[in-house]
């Protein structure tokens, strides 16, 4: 029972084990994937924060085109200085679009594009103006409207808010940048921590497997021994002892060895029963195995096959004299047990059926059969112990006769 509760608590321990396991890997996953999220979300902040500051470059580039065409035209009056004025221009109003579509959304940035934007078409309106003077009143008149340092401070204007909006998108990108290597970083030692933790849970899962194992191992041995087992004595019963004769016959080189078998029955026992009861029957059949157990050799094997029929296994015995002298001492034991239990009340004897492979049994799994047939014509003459098999000039129970 002690090995069914540790099985069984192992097992819920197990099962726990692997609860924890799949829940940690579930919110692990769950936090892997918001942080890749988050890291794909910062990738957009700096993508997008490098498309406002490239425009924003451009942007500026462009206004110094325009500005260098019209500063040429106006030295040099040559239509050839025209063409940078024309394309610059043009790809201002290109480059303030692409602001425009880069900064939906972000009330900060739309702002400040707002304030460019009126900037630009200041500067832009101040560069138109000089080239209409110019054409119309000549380069003295455009020079000295030049001079009036309208377009320097626009160009100024126009620069700072450039300025400002790539000092908050570059702000946006650097905190984009850093954020995400933080989260690859938290990412990249979380990952070493769920590795560890998830070997540890994987060695701790293997200790409290093997333990489960060699539980349920000592619980199926447990149950194994208990099955061979006489409940009444403890001593092997019937299914151990053929268990054991089988092994002996399987066993490679049997033919060299000496096996004996006593079958052991118990006269006079029913008496006890009938005048005492079951249980002082029980009681004595459970003394009567401890004291034939102190008789018999470690290595032998002393089984309870019946109510009171006992069997004994030896193997590697010398000759027929040490049987002899070991049926004695068996003989001898059962009626000191009946005087010390009962002081002569009951006529308790012993008759013994002895059977010895290969001299007298050719097969071993015959000397159950050979010695119960020589027990029962010990029992029938009142000889104590008789050595088998059984011929056909012996009577009903008939064996070879040696005392």
């Amino acid at each position: 029972m002690r090995l069914y509760r540790s099985a069984r608590s192992d097992r819920n321990r197990f099962v726990a084990l692997y609860v924890v396991l799949v829940v940690g890997l579930l919110v692990a996953a769950a936090a892997f994937v918001y942080e890749a999220h988050v890291i794909i979300q910062d990738g957009v902040s700096e993508d997008r924060a490098f498309s406002v500051l490239s425009t924003t470059n451009r942007a500026l580039d462009d206004f110094q085109d325009a500005e260098t065409g019209q500063r040429g035209y106006l030295l040099t009056g040559s239509a050839a200085y025209l063409e940078p004025y024309v394309r610059g221009t043009r790809d201002i109003a290109q480059a303030m679009q692409q602001l425009n579509d880069a900064v939906a959304g972000d009330p900060e940035s739309m702002e400040i594009v707002h304030r460019i934007d009126v900037a630009r078409r200041n500067k832009l309106a101040e560069l138109a103006r000089t080239i209409d003077v110019a054409r119309s009143s000549g380069w003295r008149e455009s020079v000295a409207l030049v001079q009036t340092d309208v377009g320097r401070r626009e160009m100024e204007s126009l620069r700072a808010e450039l300025d400002r909006l790539s000092q908050v998108w570059q702000a946006r990108r650097h905190t984009a940048a850093a954020d995400a290597r933080e989260r690859v970083m938290f990412g990249g030692g979380a990952l070493a921590v769920l590795a560890i933790f998830i070997g540890a849970l994987l060695a701790y899962a293997l200790v409290v497997q093997q333990r489960a194992f060699a539980n349920i191992h000592a619980y199926s041995q447990a149950m194994d021994r208990e099955a061979g087992c006489d409940p009444l004595t403890g001593l092997p019963n019937r299914r151990r002892l053929l268990a054991a004769i089988d092994a002996l016959a399987a066993r490679p080189g049997v033919e060299g060895e000496k096996v004996a078998l006593f079958y052991l029955d118990i006269d006079g026992f029913k008496s006890v029963n009938d005048a005492l009861g079951h249980g002082a029957g029980d009681v004595f059949l459970r003394r009567l195995a401890k004291w034939l157990s102190a008789v018999v050799r470690r290595e032998d094997l002393l089984a309870r096959v019946g109510g009171d029929e006992f069997v004994v296994l030896l193997t590697d015995y010398g000759d027929d004299e040490q049987l002899r002298a070991l049926a004695r001492r068996l003989v001898e034991q059962v009626h000191a047990v009946s005087q010390a239990e009962y002081a002569g009340r009951f006529q308790i004897g012993l008759s013994i059926g002895i059977a010895t492979y290969p001299d007298r049994v050719k097969n071993v799994r015959q000397l159950v059969d050979v010695a119960d047939a020589a027990m029962y014509v010990a029992k029938r003459e009142r000889s104590r112990f008789r050595f088998g098999p059984v011929t056909a000039n012996d009577s009903a129970y008939g064996v070879s006769v040696a005392k």
